[in-house]
């Protein structure tokens, strides 16, 4: 079954990042500022008519649903992603979440386009020009950043804007669950995880395609985002001589942050790893958090710490101003 049009203008409309349908006609967009109702008529009106795009949609995608399956996470061809949950889990009817991904830009652009590209990233941060800019000089010389903030807040894009001013010469791996960095750089690899089958088997996870990167000469590692045992190994990796690694993690402060990735360190390490010998990993190996923020206004950078290494059993860290 072919996409409407409705929603094939929705998912081509460049403000627009998330989709959601609740049901056959409920449908609620979010350009930056939050959800909100679709205005109008356009929805897919009846519930078979949902149930046959979406099912065509992840049969595409080499997905497949049963009762063992009530929830589908799949990439479109377009690129974007796909996440859907059916009754009975969602009793008001077959709930889709959308999360529009940017397009992946040609590697063949010449100067002119790729300094426009970079100037797109500094329109785009124009509330907080300053510390874009620092951002920028970060990722230049090579220092490890982690992007920090909620879903949607904006992670994925300032890493996309950050990850262009990475020189052209560097070979930059990323690491992702599903595509969604699409940075304007010439050498930029993705590697994807991969769930198990029905059966259990044929799983790849982050951690294990990031052994897997050492191997393949990365000057960049990118994790696209921080939630399991992968943290363990990013920070071992980026205290062995891997340096001005990027990740984005789900967390409400930069102090926040390095307790979450603390904490997944310990599950990783089964509690095999002193507390103290994790904390010197992350003073040493994570060298600036960034927070990023949506509100009413749009998507903004509300913080720099800078991690000033380890006193004692604290990690020390410092506001940028």
């Amino acid at each position: 079954m072919q996409t409407p049009q409705w929603l094939h203008n929705l998912l081509n409309h460049p403000e627009i990042t998330d989709i959601c349908l609740n049901g056959a006609c409920e449908v609620f967009i979010d350009q930056g500022k939050g959800l909100s109702a679709l205005s109008g008529s356009d929805s897919f009106h009846q519930d078979d008519a949902l149930k046959s795009w979406v099912l065509s949609q992840i049969s595409e995608a080499g997905k497949s649903w049963d009762a063992r399956h009530p929830f589908i996470d799949a990439t479109l061809k377009t690129g974007h992603r796909l996440h859907v949950t059916f009754p009975p889990i969602a009793p008001q009817g077959i709930l889709v979440s959308l999360r529009r991904t940017p397009r992946y830009y040609s590697r063949q652009l010449d100067d002119a386009q790729r300094i426009e590209n970079k100037n797109a990233g500094q329109k785009r941060w124009a509330s907080n020009l300053n510390l874009y800019e620092k951002l920028c000089q970060i990722v230049e010389e090579g220092q490890s950043l982690i992007i920090s903030g909620a879903t949607g807040s904006g992670k994925t894009t300032l890493a996309n804007d950050l990850i262009a001013h990475i020189a052209s010469h560097e070979r930059i791996i990323a690491l992702e669950d599903t595509p969604e960095l699409a940075p304007n750089h010439r050498h930029f690899i993705s590697l994807l995880s991969r769930p198990p089958n029905a059966d259990g088997f044929g799983e790849v996870s982050l951690r294990t395609l990031l052994k897997q990167t050492l191997r393949m000469r990365p000057d960049r590692i990118i994790l696209g985002e921080c939630r399991g045992a992968e943290v363990l190994d990013l920070l071992q990796a980026l205290n062995t001589g891997h340096h001005g690694a990027l990740a984005t993690l789900h967390a409400n402060s930069p102090r926040d942050a390095l307790r979450r990735m603390e904490l997944l360190c310990l599950l990783a390490a089964s509690g095999s790893i002193p507390l103290i010998a994790l904390r010197e990993l992350l003073s040493l190996g994570v060298q600036w958090i960034v927070q990023v923020k949506r509100n009413s206004s749009g998507r903004s950078i509300t913080e720099l710490w800078k991690v000033e290494g380890r006193e004692g059993e604290t990690i020390l860290m410092r506001p940028y101003n």
